[in-house]
């Protein structure tokens, strides 16, 4: 299995609305065959701030999702100050 961790610091303006596509988008994906989990957190403290915890079966599950027919990021860019993603091995 691989988990994904995606941490985002939003502009403080449209952080509601990109709190409320974030979350859509969780939902959609939770659909995606491979995906066990996908939780959208926000940093306490810190209100512009959301990591996005992703569990997967496997990287073929992870590439089937990205190259799914209208399947994209494009709409985080102008919202974001900041995004970090980090892919990790299972270990137990």
């Amino acid at each position: 299995m691989l988990a994904i961790i995606i941490e985002f610091e939003t502009k403080p303006e449209i952080r509601a609305e990109f709190e409320v596509k974030l979350r859509a988008d969780a939902v959609e994906t939770l659909r995606d065959d491979g995906c066990f989990r996908m939780e959208v957190l926000q940093v306490r403290g810190e209100p512009n701030r959301f990591v996005l915890s992703e569990l997967w079966r496997d990287q073929a599950a992870i590439e089937a999702h990205r190259t799914k027919p209208g399947h994209s990021h494009a709409w985080q860019e102008p919202m974001l100050v900041s995004k970090r993603s980090t892919v990790c091995k299972v270990a137990f």
